[in-house]
């Protein structure tokens, strides 16, 4: 089941960023280390206590994903919004013309992009409007409108962007699955109800 996970419910988040490295350790102590898969985000999250109704609601939206087989999308609290003053339509610029330096292929950190004011912050997160990938700013960006400006991400772009892209940088959606086939929720002797959540970013 596809959808958007209700997340108004919610008080806490544990958020974290996995990067997969294999380190090979020879005799001598020295190490080699590479990276052998995609980043992805991963988080939990801990509701408020719940009424029945709203609870009902909820449960059923995660049981019909069948445990970790369905993606849906979910907008954490707080943290998908930026933490900066941007306002305005934010666009991928890809003119080489301009700069040869800019390069938005698959595998870039170093985004050219125009339009918008105000700032966007280091540690902030951004959606391409081209692909599913959600990434984080390494460093502040000012938008000034008129000119290009450039945008540092992490991890690098596992799709490219072209010039009709836009960037999402509030409520920035994480296209996610559970991370386990167990659905589980707890309540207490005055009839509300609590549960946990674990998911993980769909590359």
């Amino acid at each position: 089941m596809a959808g958007t996970f209700p997340t108004t419910f919610f008080n806490t988040i544990q958020f974290k960023s996995n990067t997969n490295t294999r380190v090979t350790t020879s005799i001598s102590g020295r190490t080699q280390r590479a990276s052998v898969a995609g980043q992805f985000f991963s988080f939990k999250m801990t509701s408020i206590p719940l009424s029945l109704s709203d609870f009902k609601t909820v449960n059923a939206f995660i049981n019909n994903q069948h445990g970790r087989l369905e993606s849906f999308t979910i907008t954490p609290p707080v943290i998908a919004s930026t933490s900066g003053t941007a306002t305005g339509t934010v666009t991928v610029v890809d003119d080489s013309s301009i700069d040869p330096a800019y390069n938005i292929t698959s595998g870039s950190t170093t985004i050219p992009i125009s339009g918008g004011t105000g700032t966007l912050k280091a540690g902030d997160f951004v959606k391409f409007s081209n692909h599913n990938k959600v990434y984080q700013l390494t460093a502040d960006t000012d938008l000034d409108g008129s000119t290009i400006d450039t945008m540092n991400i992490f991890p690098a772009l596992t799709t490219a962007v072209t010039g009709s892209t836009t960037v999402t940088y509030n409520d920035v959606p994480f296209r996610v699955f559970l991370n386990s086939d167990q659905s589980t929720f707890a309540t207490d002797v005055e009839g509300f109800y609590r549960y946990e959540i674990e998911v993980r970013e769909e590359l």
